[in-house]
């Protein structure tokens, strides 16, 4: 085997359908989309070439920025909802309480639901006439607490954060999960030998070493908080009046609805550049060292 990973012809040959691929289907539209960003274009007629002024509008679109508004709370909303959660469910079956792959089913199950199915389901939940919740409220006597969730502005943002949170709390519950079930047994027995808690155990032997797992976490709900398409696009697209409009589906909006193809291409340019800081920032900020066992 190490001849073989010597030998850099041998190397390049299993790397190269990769990177054709890598190149074919990220690497080439990234670099065409930052190109189409610098014009005024619809893709059918002739392309006025604008250098960033697509960028300077932007930043003077009050849509726009109720979007980049938006992302950030998605972004605050998921980290406050998913990472919490997702380490005290995963703690909890790692445990082997009674049903633990039970729980572990269920609580992943949401998120391998396609987006869109998840969001036209919560749109009847919502809904102010027949909705559940709405229903629950009454049955509960609490009519003052009704609301059309998802057709007023004020209560919109908070309506989604929830559906993300009930499809994605799972899935990173699972990654949580499967970093617990690396760290050896044999810490926790002599743990539970000096006489430690089962909070001792948590803070002092669980998180420290699955720090390098929570830094990955942190990177995926942050970019995916960022690109939020579906789920929102099939509950309100975007309203009421541009409320829960976030960068993707303003994106597709002046894409698709509007024929402004620069501008979209723009709107994307950011979504990328936002995302590659992400991960920096979350790098920089969440250092890992090395741990040996």
């Amino acid at each position: 085997m190490n001849k073989v990973l010597s030998n850099k012809k041998t190397v390049a040959i299993f790397i190269l359908p990769s990177l054709i691929l890598f190149a074919v289907f990220v690497l080439i539209p990234i670099i065409y989309n930052v190109y189409i960003s610098l014009f005024q274009t619809d893709l059918m007629g002739t392309k006025n070439f604008v250098g960033l002024r697509n960028y300077m509008n932007l930043f003077n679109d009050q849509f726009f920025l109720k979007a980049l508004k938006n992302n950030a709370m998605l972004v605050v909303g998921s980290l406050i909802a998913h990472l919490p959660l997702a380490l005290v469910f995963g703690n909890f079956i790692f445990t082997k309480i009674r049903g633990s792959k039970f729980f572990q089913s269920v609580f992943f199950l949401p998120s391998v639901i396609c987006g869109a199915g998840v969001g036209i389901m919560f749109k009847m939940i919502y809904n102010s006439e027949f909705g559940l919740v709405n229903a629950l409220l009454d049955l509960l006597h609490m009519p003052q607490f009704k609301h059309a969730w998802l057709n007023e502005e004020k209560t919109v943002m908070f309506a989604m954060i929830l559906v993300v949170m009930w499809k994605f709390v799972g899935y990173h519950m699972v990654i949580q999960l499967a970093a617990m079930r690396s760290i050896p047994g044999e810490l926790y027995e002599s743990a539970r030998i000096d006489g430690a808690s089962m909070w001792q155990q948590f803070t002092k032997i669980t998180l420290p070493l699955i720090k390098h797992v929570i830094r990955i976490d942190v990177v995926l709900i942050i970019t995916g908080s960022l690109k939020y398409f579906d789920l929102i696009w099939s509950m309100t697209k975007g309203g009421p009046n541009h409320a829960s409009e976030v960068m993707a589906t303003y994106m597709y909006y002046q894409g698709f609805r509007t024929l402004k193809f620069g501008y979209a291409s723009a709107i994307g340019v950011v979504l990328l550049v936002l995302c590659a800081a992400v991960i920096w920032l979350v790098n920089h900020l969440i250092r890992v060292e090395q741990m040996e066992y």
